[in-house]
């Protein structure tokens, strides 16, 4: 139809005296002009309301085969968790939460190799990754790489101050610098973000370290909190299960202002001499 068309309008044309030919092919022209952009609207319209159903799919398999990698590690099957998790990558290699995922299952079977690999990957993917970061910063302590700790800590709080494992890890990091001051400071804001930092699940995706002594410089904090309010008995409570656990610190009760109340209790003498 469109053949038969065109060879009528040459025809025309032909005929048609050529004073008239010049206006005639300017105006066919913009028509002409005007059916290409119809036509490249509608093929436009077309593709965009076609589902990308191979790209849904991919999605979907992915957040199977990573809640398949959830319940295997929760059920400290980690190898597992590490199978289903890199199945969910093949479908969706972008999530740098599935990097987190398999380095956290691989720091639990001890490859901190593979696991610094998986939390570079995913800060390779997002550069304001907190977890990333507060994973690596993990690693690096673990590697016995303190400042370096410190470092990935320290921006993770840049992103996100609000992070209880960021300033728990950084306080076991200062610790390990001889940074006591800033250690305790850093435990104090943990505890205050999240009272049950200590108990928290370890099925998330942020590397929470723990140490033997952790929970004794805990309990020397909240004993300096219940000080601060007046309670004494659940100060020397606090302060007894401080010493229990071996708190190497435990002098800094005679220097600690909190505690000035409990310094004429010669219940204080029992737990720690002056």
């Amino acid at each position: 139809m469109s053949d038969w068309i065109m060879n009528r309008v040459l025809e025309e044309l032909k005929a048609m005296p050529s004073s008239r030919k010049g206006q005639v092919m300017r105006k066919l022209a913009r028509v002409l002009t005007g059916m290409i952009l119809v036509i490249c609207s509608a093929s436009a319209m077309w593709a965009t309301s076609v589902p990308d159903v191979p790209r849904t799919d991919s999605i979907e398999a992915a957040r199977a085969a990573e809640l398949k990698g959830d319940l295997a590690r929760i059920h400290n099957n980690y190898s597992l968790a590490i199978s289903e998790y890199q199945k969910a990558l093949r479908n969706d290699p972008q999530n740098p939460m599935l990097h987190n995922k398999i380095g956290i299952a691989e720091l639990k079977l001890h490859d901190r190799g593979a696991a610094r690999k998986q939390f570079s990957q995913a800060l390779k993917l997002d550069s304001r990754n907190v977890s990333a970061l507060i994973n690596l910063g993990a690693v690096a302590y673990l590697d016995k790489k303190y400042k370096t700790s410190v470092k990935y800590l320290k921006q993770a709080l840049e992103l996100d101050e609000s992070s209880a494992p960021a300033h728990l890890n950084l306080a076991e990091s200062w610790m390990c610098l001889g940074e006591v001051d800033h250690a305790m400071v850093e435990y104090a804001r943990a505890i205050e973000l999240d009272a049950d930092i200590l108990t928290s699940s370890d099925s998330g995706i942020d590397a929470q370290l723990s140490t033997p002594e952790q929970r004794a410089r805990v309990n020397y904090l909240i004993a300096k909190a219940y000080a601060k309010r007046g309670n004494v008995d659940g100060a020397l409570e606090y302060l007894k299960r401080a010493k229990d656990g071996h708190f190497s610190d435990l002098h800094r009760v005679y220097k600690d202002q909190e505690f000035a109340a409990l310094w004429t209790d010669p219940r204080l003498e029992k737990i720690v001499k002056p």
